[in-house]
């Protein structure tokens, strides 16, 4: 049995890997970070169809035996006809998240914080609504979250601003959960803890995600539980946050885009 592969726009997968390593410990994992085209959320549908498809390709060369889209922008707009595209088992963010959402509201009141992508697509009011078809989802972009937790930045002043300025809305609607639609959101965790009431419930999709890949997949029979990091910009960088991150010492992999023949291609520096 291969890996399991999972891909972002930089360190926000990260608290999807984590949460795989809980629950299935015993598996070895890719993990490929585009920090080059951060952040997903900018990107028009073509372009994002484009740097998904490679990034798929790479980690099928990487012999995984499933994809974890860890990013819930590229889940809204790319799972779909990645689903069309490839045989290997493929998860996403969105289906998770909402299911987790609809099992713990109470008044069918739901805030979601994603990109702009995601809160542009609809897809976690379709998602919820389909679960739940009489709960009210209130939709809430927070460009300046991912960012912060790209560059390390997890207290202090500067983010719980920026926290309170991406909840404040939505709380307004009198939302009793709020669903952390962005991977990069839940290593903000303390400062939305200190930031949103406590009779707010906090939704973390990457808990629900990993339980369903572990609910969809064979036990490997022969993993170490290692993992093996590529990023597509500063190794440096992204090295030394994905380590403080995760508390481990890490050593990525560059790898870099090109034209293929089928669009772009990836391939170890």
């Amino acid at each position: 049995m291969g890996p399991i592969g999972l891909f972002d726009s930089g360190v926000g997968g990260l608290s999807v890997l984590r949460q795989l390593q809980k629950v299935m410990p015993q598996e070895d994992y890719v993990y490929f970070a585009d920090t080059l085209h951060m952040p997903y959320g900018l990107r028009s549908q073509a372009e994002l169809e484009q740097i998904v498809f490679g990034i798929c390709d790479f980690l099928l060369r990487e012999r995984c035996r499933a994809i974890v889209m860890a990013c819930n922008t590229s889940s809204a707009l790319v799972l779909p006809l990645a689903r069309q595209r490839y045989r290997v088992p493929l998860f996403g963010m969105l289906l998770p998240g909402a299911r987790a959402a609809a099992q713990v509201t109470l008044e069918g009141r739901v805030g979601v914080l994603a990109t702009e992508a995601t809160i542009r697509s609809q897809a976690y009011t379709k998602a919820l609504k389909a679960i739940s078809p009489c709960t009210e989802v209130f939709g809430q972009a927070c460009t300046a979250l991912a960012p912060l937790v790209e560059n390390g930045e997890l207290a202090g002043a500067q983010v719980s601003d920026a926290v309170h300025d991406c909840v404040a809305p939505v709380l307004l609607q009198h939302v009793d959960t709020l669903v952390l639609g962005c991977t990069h959101y839940p290593f903000l965790l303390p400062v939305f803890n200190q930031v949103v009431p406590p009779n707010v419930k906090l939704v973390d999709p990457a808990e629900e995600a990993a339980r369903d890949v572990q609910a969809h997949l064979s036990p490997a029979l022969s993993g170490g539980g290692n993992t093996t990091f590529y990023v597509s910009g500063g190794v440096r960088q992204f090295g030394q946050v994905a380590g403080s991150l995760l508390g481990v010492a890490i050593e990525p992999r560059q790898v870099k885009f090109g034209a293929g023949t089928n669009g772009l291609s990836v391939e170890v520096v």
